[in-house]
């Protein structure tokens, strides 16, 4: 076993607590925007954000271990909360294009849009290499991810 994987097994249950914490709010988010996807979207954005930066010592173990604890003794445990959370986020989404508040789209291309230009931006901010803090960004990211959504529907 690697001096990494070593270090992964001995974050793995913060680090799935902390992903699965970060899941929960997700989720509470979807329910709270029943019928606002617009709200939706800017607010996952801002939780993305504002979670980074609130949780960073935990943000940074993710980044550097999230590999490791999803092929490490974690797996079974991430898998779950992973299916649970996916399952939600596609509800969510199917039932906003069905009612004609969102466009239509792929879950793919839906996360692609609004999750991760959030989570580049979060990177940069772990490594020191923004001169604001990521919270900062989200209301225009929230817009932009809006846009975005609007402009690709299938």
């Amino acid at each position: 076993m690697s001096a990494a994987e070593t270090e992964a097994d001995l974050h793995a249950d913060e680090i799935i607590d902390a992903l699965e914490e970060y899941q929960r709010l997700t989720i509470d988010l979807f329910r709270r925007n029943q019928t606002d996807p617009e709200a939706c979207v800017k607010g996952l954005v801002k939780l993305h954000l504002d979670w980074t930066e609130e949780n960073r010592d935990v943000a940074i173990l993710i980044n550097k271990h999230r590999t490791a604890v999803i092929n490490g003794p974690g797996k079974d445990r991430l898998s779950a909360s992973n299916a649970t959370f996916f399952n939600a986020s596609r509800e969510w989404m199917k039932d906003q294009a069905e009612s004609g508040r969102m466009p239509s789209m792929s879950f793919n291309v839906m996360h692609a849009i609004v999750f991760a230009p959030a989570q580049e931006l979060a990177k940069l901010y772990l490594r020191d290499r923004l001169r604001k803090a990521p919270s900062e960004y989200a209301e225009a990211m929230g817009d932009a991810a809006w846009a975005g959504l609007q402009a690709i529907g299938d």
